[in-house]
C-alpha cells in the first residue's frame, strides 16, 4: 500500500512538473509573439532581427530559434494565432438567406477589417506567401499551419455556393469548387492590391471585393449563359 501510495505522489509530481514546463514553453511563446510584433511594427519587418526579438522577449537567440526558425515563420506565427481568433467570426457572419455577393463579402469582412488594422504585419505576410494558391511545399510549422488554411478556406465556400446551386440560383453546370476557388482568387489578388495602398481602408477593400465577385457571379459574356439557358443577368445571384 506504501509502495502504492508512493508510485501515485510520484506520478502527481511527474505531472505537476509537466505543467510547469508546459506554462513556460507557452510563457515564452506568449512573450516571443509580443516581441516579434512589437518589432515588426516599430520597425518595419525588413529591419527587424531576430536579434532585436530576442532581446525584447528577454530570451537567447538560440531559445529563439527553438520557437521559430527565422522572421517568416515569426512573421505567420502571429499571423496564425490571429486568424484562428478570426475563424469562427467569418462563418458566423455569412447569413444564408442574404445575396450570394453579400455571403462573399460577409465572409471575408473579418479579414480586411483584421489586415486594415495590422498593415505593417499584413503587407510583408502577402509578399512571404505569394504562393499561397499554388502547389509549393511550405517550410517550417507556422508556414505549414498557414497553408493549411487553403483547403478549409475552399471548403467552406464550396459548401457557399453549393448551397445556391442546390436552391437553383446557381448554374447546374457550374462546378461549385472551381466557382469557390475563383473568389478565393479574387481575393487574395484584391488584398495584395489593396494593402500596398498608403492607409488601407477596410470598407474599401471590400467595396472593391463586392463589385468584382459580383462581375464574376453575373459573367462579362452577352447571351447564353453557361447551361446554355438565356441569360438572365444577376437575378439568379441577388435572391430575387
Amino acid at each position: 500500500m506504501v509502495k502504492k501510495n508512493q508510485a501515485v505522489a510520484a506520478q502527481a509530481d511527474d505531472a505537476a512538473t509537466l505543467g510547469l514546463r508546459e506554462r513556460g514553453k507557452l510563457e515564452k511563446r506568449r512573450r516571443i509573439k509580443a516581441a516579434a510584433r512589437q518589432a515588426f511594427t516599430e520597425r518595419g519587418y525588413d529591419a527587424a532581427t531576430t536579434r532585436d526579438i530576442a532581446g525584447l522577449a528577454e530570451i537567447g537567440i538560440g531559445t529563439l530559434f527553438t520557437y521559430a526558425k527565422d522572421k517568416r515563420e515569426l512573421l505567420l506565427m502571429i499571423i496564425n494565432d490571429d486568424l484562428d481568433a478570426l475563424a469562427g467570426t467569418a462563418v458566423r457572419s455569412v447569413d444564408p438567406s442574404a445575396p450570394l455577393v453579400d455571403q462573399l463579402a460577409a465572409f471575408f469582412e473579418s479579414r480586411y477589417r483584421y489586415w486594415a488594422g495590422q498593415p505593417a504585419l499584413g503587407r510583408p505576410a502577402v509578399r512571404e506567401t505569394l504562393d499561397f494558391l499554388g502547389g509549393v511545399a511550405p517550410q517550417g510549422p507556422e508556414a505549414i499551419r498557414f497553408y493549411a488554411r487553403r483547403p478549409r478556406m475552399l471548403a467552406l465556400l464550396t459548401d457557399i455556393v453549393r448551397s445556391w446551386r442546390q436552391r437553383g440560383l446557381v448554374a447546374a453546370d457550374v462546378p461549385v469548387e472551381l466557382a469557390a476557388s475563383l473568389f478565393i482568387t479574387i481575393y487574395l489578388t484584391e488584398v495584395r492590391r489593396w494593402l500596398m495602398e498608403p492607409a488601407p481602408d477596410a470598407d474599401e477593400g471590400l467595396r472593391r471585393f463586392r463589385e468584382l465577385a459580383a462581375l464574376a457571379i453575373r459573367g462579362v459574356a452577352p447571351g447564353p449563359g453557361l447551361s446554355g439557358a438565356p441569360d438572365t443577368g444577376s437575378d439568379r445571384f441577388s435572391g430575387a
